[in-house]
């Protein structure tokens, strides 16, 4: 791994010119299938609504988590709880794998046609799968159809307490949250008239699939703050 980070140095790596949250480094232009971990991503829908109202399907959202993407991840450090590569070159989902990619069309058309690939993200998500590919799915190390196959194959992995749905248009506590959900899942919270809301939930796992917790310090977006955290109901 030192050897990646030292070559990572050496190579066109730029740090990210969009915006970044607090604490995050994205690297730019890193080789592709080099990282620690893997996040998958899911947001629970009435908040996404709440914020986004007019987004389609938020006229009639479901109580669920919808499947965001899956994000390569760097091992925290002191100085960043956030880093990962982005927009990577040298993907084997490239045709030309020294440039950053877009989703090809087709691609995206089967993809959407994987059996439950529908049932898990949200209506109309072409946009979102476009800017999943290039910013995170050109660093998976995989082509571009097994990116989105991966988002039904690695579902089984977002578990948490059935008591959850008890939760469910109420409030709790951060403690509490986090008993819900195994040792491997981070938390991302959003602000709304004064309210915290539950907004994303991020389960950490390694190249296997399986659980990864040894990223401690991990924070993707706005951290839940210890007083009550909303879930809201569709």
């Amino acid at each position: 791994m030192k050897r990646l980070y030292a070559s990572m140095a050496l190579s066109v790596l730029s740090l990210c010119a969009h915006a970044l949250d607090q604490g995050e480094e994205s690297l730019e232009g890193a080789p592709s299938a080099q990282f620690d971990y893997r996040a998958y991503a899911v947001t629970w829908q009435p908040t996404f609504c709440l914020l986004n109202p007019t987004t389609a399907g938020c006229d009639k959202p479901k109580n669920v988590f919808n499947t965001h993407g899956i994000w390569p991840y760097y091992k925290s450090t002191d100085q960043s709880a956030n880093r990962h590569p982005s927009f990577c070159t040298q993907s084997v989902g490239c045709d030309q794998t020294g440039a950053v990619c877009e989703l090809a069309d087709k691609d995206q058309k089967q993809a959407q046609a994987y059996p439950d690939f529908s049932e898990m993200v949200t209506e109309s998500p072409e946009k979102l799968m476009k800017h999943e590919w290039k910013k995170h799915g050109t660093c998976y190390g995989t082509s571009q159809i097994q990116y989105f196959e991966d988002f039904v194959n690695l579902r089984s992995v977002v578990k948490y307490d059935q008591a959850f749905s008890q939760y469910q248009g109420k409030s709790l506590d951060l403690e509490k949250l986090k008993s819900l959900f195994p040792a491997n899942a981070s938390f991302r919270c959003a602000s709304h008239d004064k309210k915290q809301y539950l907004f994303e939930v991020f389960f950490l796992i390694d190249r296997h699939g399986r659980p990864y917790t040894e990223d401690q310090k991990l924070q993707i977006g706005e951290a839940c703050q210890s007083e009550e955290i909303h879930i809201p109901l569709a």
